[in-house]
């Protein structure tokens, strides 16, 4: 299974703010750090903000933070709130489904099995999962600046 780019997106950029507890984070930084698209990472983290994952302060001094702990951020949670279709085959599709062994074919089932597992899987974890022990790692290969700033 495959995340989608929007998904892979919002789980870095909660990796990121994680690594940043209690300081301001610009959009810019991000997407400077990833070299993503500012405007992409802009419509991902409007969508944090809507769902209460991250706060924002807007202006010139503003910036954006976690607004929950970071075990409190389900990885599951934030993998449904982003994708927007889990459709691992045309069947999936049901409006758009063509194919003609649906009505036989035990595939779906299958797949969706399969694709519920992912999910709960997912279901176990935190972002305190991803970034605990690794600040420091994660810190180096982002050029991350730790210093407090008083």
């Amino acid at each position: 299974m495959k995340i989608n780019t929007f998904t892979n997106l919002a789980f870095r950029v909660l990796i990121y703010l994680a690594l940043r507890k209690n300081h301001l984070v610009k959009t810019s930084d991000i997407a400077d750090a990833y070299f993503v698209s500012f405007n992409h990472l802009k419509k991902v983290i409007t969508l944090l903000i809507e769902q209460g994952y991250v706060t924002g302060t807007k202006g010139r001094g503003g910036g954006i933070t976690l607004a929950k702990e970071a075990e409190e951020i389900n990885l599951g949670g934030v993998f449904r709130l982003t994708v927007e279709d889990v459709a691992l085959a045309e069947c999936f599709a049901s409006p758009t489904n063509k194919c003609v062994i649906s009505p036989a074919c035990r595939l779906k089932s299958i797949l969706q099995d399969a694709a519920d597992k992912f999910i709960s899987e997912l279901d176990q974890f935190t972002l305190h999962d991803l970034v605990k022990d690794r600040e420091g790692a994660l810190a180096m290969h982002l050029a991350i600046d730790f210093i407090e700033v008083e």
